[in-house]
């Protein structure tokens, strides 16, 4: 039977934003039927996976929409996975950009889940942008290093800098975390910088979490396949330049592991 490193089953957290705020920048994708439309898509996909690697799925929505269509889809599916459907606030300014909504939601959301005790402070979670499909996430999960507090890729990419992305990054479209190192080293960091991809890269390289508090594993050790189309491009993760990218740091996962690319 698959199982998680862990040795329990990971609760899994669709970020979601039915309706960004006008004016947000960065974002192209904005139409709130299309957007649900992808969200219900990739939450199916979700509700397939084994519930001895997933068991638990959150959608946390940050612009008052209705979230009983993801309710109807389990119900249909006739999933037995845990499902915690949770509107946090939408008051916050468009202008500070999208990662600022989108982790005051979650400092807000696992807030809610700790309190209910839907999630311990050691569950594994996985965070996901959930309009996105993590094709290869049985994989993810089942090859996972155990006793991690945060689960990512970093990149720090030698000589070519920001050529393949962004660089002193951190992949925010997918990473795994379990609350307490959560709490320990990005509760309410949402507001450090604009672009948190950064910021989040210095404070998981950074003394605190040197000081163990925060167990990183700086690089998964299989490339994500994310399938879905960018609300900052318009362009699916799956076109050629998408697909080369992955091919060149699958490779250098086995190849280069030290090279964080």
């Amino acid at each position: 039977m698959a199982k998680t490193p862990h040795n329990k089953p990971a609760t899994l957290v669709m970020t979601a934003t039915v309706q960004p705020p006008s004016g947000m920048p960065g974002s192209v994708r904005n139409d709130p039927q299309l957007r649900l439309r992808e969200y219900l898509e990739a939450f199916r996909f979700y509700l397939t996976v084994d519930d001895a690697l997933v068991d638990q799925i959150v959608i946390m929505e940050n612009s008052d929409a209705d979230l009983s269509p993801f309710a109807r889809v389990a119900a249909e599916q006739g999933s037995t996975k845990r499902l915690q459907l949770i509107n946090t606030s939408s008051e916050y300014p468009a202008s500070k950009g999208k990662g600022y909504g989108e982790f005051r939601m979650v400092d807000e959301g696992l807030s809610r889940l700790i309190a209910s005790g839907a999630v311990q402070m050691d569950t594994p979670m996985w965070k996901l942008t959930g309009r996105l499909k993590l094709l290869n996430i049985a994989e993810m999960l089942a090859t996972a290093p155990a006793g991690y507090g945060f689960y990512c890729d970093l990149r720090k990419v030698p000589l070519i800098g920001e050529r393949l992305g962004g660089n002193d990054w951190m992949e925010l479209r997918v990473f795994s975390f379990t609350p307490a190192a959560y709490d320990a080293c990005l509760r309410g960091q949402y507001g450090k910088s604009y672009v948190l991809e950064k910021a989040f890269f210095t404070l998981l390289t950074g003394p605190e979490a040197a000081g163990g508090k925060a167990r990183v594993v700086p690089r998964f050790r299989r490339q994500p396949r994310l399938a879905g189309v960018s609300g900052h491009s318009n362009k699916s993760y799956e076109g050629l330049g998408y697909r080369a990218k992955n091919t060149l740091r699958s490779v250098a996962r086995v190849l280069a592991p030290r090279l964080w690319l």
